[in-house]
């Protein structure tokens, strides 16, 4: 595996966090009424769409180097 799948791979994993930890402090800081519920919601399937990438490319990417 090179340094750049790598770093992808990390980039991708680093935006999953981000989105996670927005989601969380909307969960403690409900300024937006019903609007935070929805944002929640989307910033929480936004990690988890950006999770499966990063797994997805790490291990493709490491597959394909390995053969």
């Amino acid at each position: 595996m090179n340094n750049r799948t790598l770093f992808d791979g990390l980039v991708i994993l680093g935006a999953g966090l981000l989105a996670s930890s927005a989601s969380s402090f909307l969960e403690h800081f409900a300024f937006l009424g019903t609007a935070t519920e929805f944002a929640r919601g989307l910033l929480d399937g936004l990690s988890v769409v950006a999770y499966c990438v990063a797994i997805f490319v790490l291990v493709r990417r490491r597959n394909r180097t390995q053969e």
